[in-house]
């Protein structure tokens, strides 16, 4: 492996690592967000409160009444 192959491997190494932080992130905020709204159903909070809070859409609140 030449350098320029090294240089590019390694700049696709840290390019991959750091979109899966980012994709990891992403998904636990949202798994975060259907907690939150899990609960907060429980409490028989209305649909707009737990809109404002959780910033999930309607359909994904809905999806989980059932």
């Amino acid at each position: 492996m030449n350098l320029h192959d090294r240089d590019n491997f390694r700049r696709g190494l840290k390019e991959g690592i750091e979109q899966g932080i980012s994709q990891g992130i992403s998904q636990g905020s949202q798994q975060k967000a259907i907690e939150t709204a899990k609960n907060m159903l429980k409490y028989n909070l209305d649909i707009q409160t737990i809109l404002k809070y959780t910033g999930l859409s309607i359909e994904e609140i809905n999806s989980l009444t059932k």
